[in-house]
């Protein structure tokens, strides 16, 4: 499976609602080089048979929303999550998102057809299977994530825990 993060603010966000619309994934080469074709995703249908959304590709852990549309453009995939309720896990994502401290997304995939990229530095996923996607942390802001825990806004202690196993703790060289 290769998992390809997105991160950019969301489209649009709806509180009354619960959702987030975001773009997924786009056709700009990732960290590794690899570029996803939006427009060769196969089998949409497929995975709206099922369109869960996980928190950081944890299979293992209940789903946070679900997917209620995908949109395919030629160069980003939007999809519009609706957040579970009642859920702490996906309230507290639902609010970091809401509150632009969450911006990643990251989508779980099976190339179909995939060309070497020139230059030989990652792939070209032509044809691919959306098999689920992911709200995920943006690695490029720990200190954010590490804030929002700090400030009382993360409240499930499995998420607050998870983050600051990710992300560690700046703060750890303060505490006497």
């Amino acid at each position: 499976m290769h998992l390809r993060p997105h991160i950019a603010p969301a489209l649009a966000i709806d509180e009354v609602a619960r959702t987030v619309t975001a773009v997924i994934t786009s056709a700009t080469p990732d960290r590794a080089g690899d570029v996803v074709v939006p427009a060769g995703l196969e089998n949409a249908e497929e995975f709206l048979l099922n369109p869960v959304v996980l928190w950081a590709h944890q299979r293992a852990m209940p789903p946070i929303g679900t997917c209620l549309s995908l949109d395919v453009q030629p160069s980003r995939l939007v999809a519009v999550t609706k957040f579970a309720e009642g859920v702490p896990l996906a309230e507290d994502v639902f609010r970091l998102y809401a509150q632009g401290v969450l911006r990643g997304w990251s989508v779980g995939l099976l190339p179909r057809r995939a060309v070497p990229q020139r230059g030989g530095r990652g792939l070209r996923i032509e044809e691919w299977d959306l098999l689920e996607y992911s709200a995920v942390p943006v690695p490029e802001n720990p200190q954010a994530l590490t804030l929002a825990v700090e400030k009382g806004l993360v409240r499930d202690d499995r998420l607050r825990d998870w983050l600051l196993r990710r992300v560690g703790d700046p703060f750890a060289d303060l505490v006497a």
